[in-house]
């Protein structure tokens, strides 16, 4: 038994009371003048033994005793197994300094390795659309400091947004990603990711890039930080971190603030450099599979480097980065020779582009033996090509009766999309003597010129689209003229050659080409139609050349059915004149005529237009599903057959129609949209809602809007009102007013159902 004085308090006055403590068979008895209790030892809290201050005994009624016997306290102490052994190792100096190392071995094991790991498990499950909220207030945080509205002009911004846009898309990239432009002499040349896919860029990093592909670099490397979560992750880390450091040192309180600090954190903190490099390769893959040398993302991050801020506590684009040298060496592998030095022509032509928005994606291939063709190209199986596109030629040279067959295999690479560029460069540099490489290259440069140009009327095209449509036909020439020593035949080449001299050569080089071409191949109606075109009058020629030709022709063409195609282009370019003119009604009986003489996929598709003009709208739906039926490479037709789609009758008819002009547009939101719809009218609404999401993505507010009702009515999809709320107002963001009215009488119902 042990015995020891102590002063007792009640815990509710501050009145203290001398009593007698007696520690007997794990009781303790407190006695005392008006006092008599007995307590379970093992309930007792027992402050820890600082030198001989007093010790607290914390009893279990609420009560406490101080007592400045140690010996007693110790003993009572025993009656705790984990006490006791603290005791043990606190009364031996080198045990707590081994239990100190330990204690922080293990907290920086935790923070370094545990904390990485469970945040990339967590971040994964966070909803972007939970980030929305923080991303927002981290731009307002910037803009109040240290950011101005941008300088850049609203179809500059537009420009790159929609270039970055495409090259996503062509790199078959779907993350889902906003880009906002400031202007900050502060930060200087700048670009940083936020939380829900915000992506800034300071138009002093914009005046800092040379060209728009050095652009596009940094922000393929933004994108990347988006795609992997890395802002999220970042957040994540510091705030566990937080946590970890607040629950060992007993600080929880300051943890509160660590939500309202988030947009604060995210200024201050860093990517790792395992984050930088992540987004280095994803953004050096996608340029590349777009076909964009990588290289002109490395030539940007050293000149970034020279020019950045020095100093300062704002994490810059470089902070934590990897290497300037380990980052180009990245950027140029697989790459064979320097970036191309370019001409003062072709250099200006791609400066006056970056001001006008980029190319619609091109058109998918659907025929097989070209999807085979591209399919080589993409692997870089450059013998496979030469002996599959050797073969269309051998055929052709021994029967020019292939001619038609050796001009759609090389007419696959007019199809290829600009990542392929890159491929098409490296296979004339290992095999520059090779006549089907020189061809396809030609062909892919003679597509991007009629990119460049556009489809508006010559005399509307601005300048700037006219120059950078002669560089990439200057370029076709060259190779095209160097192929021409390189077979016995060049038959595709002189084909492709006529077709770049009717918009940039003269009447003479027209006529050379088409006569070189012609005497390879005499019964080629294909060539003759080529070169009738440049005889049109708004080429410089000619009705009287026209009708001249037509009768040149006539001994060589022995099938009657290629005479009329020919003849059917008089009538069918009178038509067009009239068209020109608004004379719908005389346009239609020229069209009339040139159908009667050859139905021809041109003629239908001009023919509709006319048609939905006249309001004769189930005429012209006909007209064009018959012209999709011949030919379905003229984006023109396309675009008018999604036109006359909420003008047709026949909700089957139009949903087959709109299958085929999605098989080569995959992004058309109309035929997305006008196929959702007619699902929709046949009660076939689960086949309704994938279309409206696919043109929802595509940042179509109608579509938008759909997806968001669809959500909040649960129709062709399980019910989910926040994610409805979250399409609603990206409708509503962009004006649509039938989307603001649903998103008002949404939110206001929300609001009703929790209180």
């Amino acid at each position: 038994m042990s015995v020891a004085q102590a002063q007792y308090f009640d815990g509710k006055r501050a009145m203290r009371h001398p009593v007698t403590l007696c520690l007997e068979s794990g009781r303790l008895k407190v006695a005392g003048e008006s006092l008599n209790a007995e307590f379970d030892a093992h309930a007792i809290r027992v402050s820890p033994r600082i030198a001989k201050t007093p010790r607290w005994l914390y009893l279990p009624d609420g009560g406490a005793c101080v007592v400045e016997d140690n010996k007693f306290a110790d003993r009572l102490t025993r009656e705790h197994i984990l006490a006791s052994a603290l005791h043990e190792l606190e009364a031996r100096p080198a045990y707590a300094v081994v239990t100190i190392i330990f204690v922080a071995l293990v907290l920086w094991l935790l923070i370094d390795r545990g904390v990485p790991v469970i945040v990339e498990r967590t971040a994964g499950y966070i909803p972007v659309s939970a980030e929305e909220t923080l991303g927002q207030e981290t731009v307002n945080s910037m803009d109040r400091y240290f950011m101005r509205p941008s300088q850049l002009s609203p179809k500059r911004q537009a420009a790159l947004r929609e270039k970055f846009a495409d090259m996503a898309r062509a790199g078959g990239e779907s993350t889902e990603y906003r880009i906002e432009f400031r202007s900050s002499p502060v930060i200087g040349p700048n670009a940083f990711a936020l939380p829900s896919g915000i992506i800034v860029m300071t138009d002093e990093l914009v005046k800092l890039a040379k060209n728009d592909r050095e652009i596009l670099g940094v922000l393929a490397h933004e994108l990347g930080h988006v795609r992997y979560r890395h802002t999220m992750r970042r957040l994540l880390e510091s705030s566990m971190t937080a946590l970890v450091i607040a629950g060992v040192t007993g600080d929880i309180a300051s943890t509160t603030s660590l939500a309202a600090a988030a947009p604060a954190v995210l200024l201050q903190s860093k990517y790792s450099r395992d984050n930088e490099r992540e987004a280095d390769r994803y953004a050096v893959d996608l340029l590349k599979r777009t076909g964009m040398d990588a290289r002109y993302f490395s030539a940007i991050l050293k000149r970034m480097e020279e020019n950045g801020p020095k100093g300062g506590t704002f994490p810059t684009f470089l902070s934590s980065h990897p290497p300037t040298k380990e980052r180009e060496a990245l950027a140029s592998q697989g790459e064979p020779s320097p970036l191309p030095e370019e001409t003062e022509q072709t250099t200006q032509a791609a400066e006056n582009a970056e001001a006008r928005p980029a190319a619609r994606p091109m058109l998918a291939v659907v025929d097989a033996d070209q999807k085979m063709i591209l399919a080589l190209l993409e692997k870089r199986n450059f013998d496979e090509l030469e002996r599959v596109l050797g073969g269309y030629q051998f055929e052709f040279e021994h029967n020019a009766q292939a001619s038609r067959a050796v001009a759609d295999a090389f007419s696959t690479f007019q199809k290829a999309p600009m990542r392929m560029e890159a491929a098409l460069n490296e296979w004339v540099e290992k095999k520059p003597d090779s006549y089907p490489a020189r061809v396809a290259r030609g062909n892919y440069f003679v597509a991007r010129g009629w990119d460049a140009r556009g489809t508006d009327y010559y005399a509307s095209i601005p300048a700037e689209n006219l120059a950078e449509m002669r560089v990439h036909l200057r370029r076709a020439t060259d190779d095209l003229e160097r192929s021409l020593k390189l077979t016995a035949k060049p038959y595709v080449s002189y084909r492709t050659l006529l077709t770049i001299a009717k918009t940039v050569g003269s009447r003479r080089e027209q006529r050379t080409h088409y006569d070189a071409a012609i005497q390879l191949a005499p019964a080629s109606v294909n060539t003759r139609l080529a070169y009738m075109a440049t005889l049109e009058p708004r080429w410089g020629g000619s009705y009287e050349q026209m009708e001249a030709f037509l009768s040149e022709s006539r001994g060589a063409l022995q099938d009657p059915k290629d005479m009329a195609a020919l003849a059917a282009r008089i009538p069918a370019y009178r038509g067009f004149e009239k068209q020109r003119a608004d004379d719908f009604t005389g346009a239609l009986v020229h069209f009339d005529e040139a159908i009667s003489l050859a139905t021809s996929a041109d003629t239908l598709c001009r023919r509709s237009y006319v048609l939905s003009k006249l309001q004769r709208y189930e005429e012209a739906f006909r007209d064009i599903s018959l012209s999709l039926a011949k030919d379905r490479d003229d984006r023109y037709c396309l675009d008018m057959a999604v036109y006359l789609a909420p003008k047709a009758a026949d909700p089957n008819e139009v949903i087959r129609v709109m299958d085929l002009v999605i098989e080569l547009d995959p992004t058309s939101t109309g035929a997305l949209n006008q196929r959702g719809w007619r699902y929709y009218a046949l009660g076939k609404r689960d086949l309704a809602f994938p279309d409206y999401m696919a043109a929802a993505k595509l940042d179509d507010a109608w579509a938008q809007m759909q997806v968001g009702k669809f959500y909040w009515h649960g129709v062709g999809v399980e019910s989910n009102r926040e994610e409805a709320l979250i399409w609603l107002r990206k409708a509503a963001a962009q004006g649509n007013a039938d989307a603001k009215l649903s998103l008002e009488q949404a939110t206001a119902q929300t609001r009703q159902t929790q209180h």
